[in-house]
């Protein structure tokens, strides 16, 4: 297998965000993990779409601040073996350094689950950022934002129960409205 230092990047096939395959190949992960990742890390899928702002926030709390970095966003997340080739540190040395807190180059984020009990599994990395860092450029130009905590979310089943209860209240309305009276007769027959 070569190594590339660069990947094409994932551009949307429509602008509002990434589909759950798009969303697959950025993450680097199986199609079943999109899912259960994006729900720990409150990525809301809207008509059928991840938006890719929403990712980028709630994954690493950044922002592009130009097209350029957004180009370099868009480029797919790479794992452990990426980071080992391009910097050239074995991943079990790689990983004794991200659980000593000596890793010098950006942490990524853990998409797996954190479990003490278990093996961390799923840390996933700009490249970008480990790129520059290797090759002694600037950093891209990322704003740093911070994720919405889960409890400035609206709350979406009031909103079920008042659509239902509104549903009720419209067939109740219908039934006793004009035209009922109109064409409703004793007996079952109109007047």
């Amino acid at each position: 297998m070569s190594f590339d230092l660069f990947h094409d990047p994932i551009i949307p096939a429509k602008p509002a965000g990434l589909t759950t395959d798009e969303m697959q190949r950025f993450l680097g992960v199986g199609r079943n993990n999109v899912t259960a990742i994006a729900r720990r890390f409150r990525i809301e899928k809207l008509h059928g779409l991840y938006p890719e702002p929403i990712i980028w926030r709630q994954l690493f709390g950044i922002a592009p601040e130009d097209e350029d970095a957004r180009a370099l966003l868009r480029e797919p997340l790479v794992d452990s073996c990426w980071v080992s080739q391009a910097t050239g540190v074995p991943r079990s040395t790689l990983r004794g350094c991200l659980r000593s807190g000596r890793w010098q180059y950006d942490d990524g984020v853990q998409l797996g689950d954190d479990d003490p009990e278990k093996p961390p599994r799923l840390r996933r990395w700009i490249p970008a950022l480990i790129r520059t860092a290797v090759l002694g450029s600037p950093a891209p130009a990322f704003a740093s934002v911070a994720p919405i905590p889960k409890t400035s979310w609206p709350a979406r089943e009031p909103d079920r129960t008042r659509r239902q209860e509104s549903a009720k209240a419209t067939a109740a309305e219908i039934e006793s409205s004009v035209f009922s009276t109109l064409f409703a007769a004793p007996g079952g027959k109109p007047q």
